[in-house]
């Protein structure tokens, strides 16, 4: 019996270093394409793969450029939940054994677009909680690709 979770997979994270050679790599591991980058002040952080020609419910790719030293760099590929509610996920995560490594906070800290925190499960897993983007009151994450950052 399927049972009510605390968030919604949303999507898989890849760790790169390099944006470029990420998209050229996971595009043809996946034959998902580069729709977009967007980033922060610092400039492209992020890129989406998708499928050009799928729904808004079909499976996509954000890669995240890190440092080129990887083990200087908390975490790795990683899952994101979508929940209306970050406080609150971060709560019930605890009472079922998972720990904070980032509290709740807006991102970026200039003009945030996202609420998120960073969990780590009883094995040592990191995981998001993201709630995106801000003022979104529906009950389910945003599934159309124009709620996607991304550079048109």
């Amino acid at each position: 019996m399927p049972t009510r979770g605390i968030g919604r997979l949303w999507k898989p994270v890849v760790n790169v270093t390099d944006l470029d050679e990420g998209e050229r790599f996971w595009s043809a591991l996946s034959g998902l394409s580069p729709t977009g980058r967007h980033g922060d002040e610092g400039g492209d952080r992020y890129s989406s793969l998708e499928d050009m020609n799928g729904g808004d419910d079909d499976p996509w790719l954000l890669l995240q450029l890190v440092p080129q030293d990887q083990d200087s760099w908390i975490g790795g590929t990683h899952l994101d939940f979508w929940v209306q509610d970050i406080p609150l996920a971060v709560r019930q995560t605890e009472d079922i054994g998972g720990t904070i490594v980032k509290p709740p906070g807006h991102y970026p800290s200039h003009s945030p677009y996202l609420e998120w925190a960073v969990m780590r499960d009883p094995f040592g897993n990191l995981f998001c909680f993201v709630k995106w983007p801000l003022g979104q009151e529906a009950r389910t994450p945003p599934a159309d690709r124009a709620h996607r950052p991304r550079n048109e």
